[in-house]
């Protein structure tokens, strides 16, 4: 609930991004990662980079947590048996078909344990073969150490609450994004020019992002980027930012004291209508009645907001 109310406070008083020479340096001024009791977390660190020389993310998440790190996959369900994990982390560099093979292992062998992938490497590929998957969250490095502990105290929530998030983003996607995908990953090439806009629209999905600006930190004009996006990520660039902010929504709305209204200025959306329409749209149901269902399956009474409920039809009602 902090980090919703948090969000719905900077939604308030957002800036809109510089241009600046090297987009791996960006450090716009960012909130303290969450404070939880680092004892409450157990989990298993994979580690399956290529190239093992350059900084780990799990140096960051080791003092969030009682961690194992392992760097082989044929370890990985032995580790999480010994220590009862409550979720993993993977970390890639530059994926190929060996390492990524011990996604669908821990799905099958685990399946209710939420699994975190970062990666440097991205295509819009293996974002989807990930979310179809079920992978829990997807993040594209470099990954800032207030995000990373957000997405630890999430994952973590999750399992205690037992609410059923898996593949949430998946659910997300537009359909024609979850067709099978015929081969994965190719040999590893330079980054898409476009990565640095998905890595920023991680960041800051809660802010104004228009196009103009996001091309501008990928150093193209409009137009270029507008291609380019399309060509490396298979959807137009609102048409992704769009069902990224529905995705974070359907997340947030899994918190038993968030309303409705909270969580729409809390991904980014100033006009609740909006809000609704384009929830109902992607989600197939209004937000309220989905995060009912949500509640319901966790066992948690749904607030009563009048605010949440305004924008919604009686038709609109579960």
């Amino acid at each position: 609930m902090d980090e919703i109310e948090r969000r719905c406070h900077d939604a308030r008083r957002v800036r809109r991004p510089r241009k600046k020479s090297n987009m791996a340096t960006q450090s716009p001024a960012r909130p303290s990662p969450i404070e939880f009791a680092p004892q409450s977390v157990r989990a298993v660190w994979i580690d399956l980079r290529c190239q093992c020389g350059a900084r780990s993310l799990w140096h960051e998440a080791a003092a969030r947590g009682e961690w194992l790190r392992i760097s082989r996959p044929a370890d990985a369900s032995g580790a999480i048996a010994r220590q009862r994990a409550q979720f993993t982390c993977l970390e890639f560099d530059y994926p190929d078909r060996s390492r990524l093979a011990v996604v669908p292992l821990l799905r099958r062998e685990h399946p209710a344990l939420p699994l975190l992938m970062f990666t440097e490497y991205h295509t819009e590929a293996l974002a989807v073969w990930a979310f179809r998957s079920r992978v829990w969250d997807y993040r594209v490095k470099p990954v800032a150490a207030a995000t990373l502990a957000r997405l630890i105290e999430a994952a973590s929530l999750a399992v205690r609450r037992a609410v059923p998030l898996e593949g949430w983003l998946a659910s997300a996607l537009p359909a024609h994004l979850l067709a099978p995908v015929g081969h994965l990953m190719l040999p590893p090439t330079a980054a898409p020019r476009t990565s640095v806009a998905v890595a920023w629209v991680g960041e800051h999905y809660a802010e104004p992002c228009p196009l103009q600006a996001v091309a501008e930190l990928c150093h193209l004009s409009e137009s270029e980027f507008s291609r380019a996006f399309h060509r490396e990520q298979g959807t137009s660039y609102r048409r992704f930012l769009l069902h990224y902010r529905i995705g974070k929504a359907r997340e947030f709305l899994a918190e038993p004291r968030a309303s409705v209204s909270q969580v729409a200025y809390a991904v980014g959306f100033n006009d609740l209508s909006q809000f609704g329409r384009m929830f109902r749209r992607i989600v197939g149901l209004p937000a309220s009645c989905f995060q009912q269902q949500v509640e319901a399956r966790a066992g948690v009474p749904v607030p009563v907001s009048g605010r949440a409920e305004s924008f919604h039809s009686s038709a609109d009602r579960c």
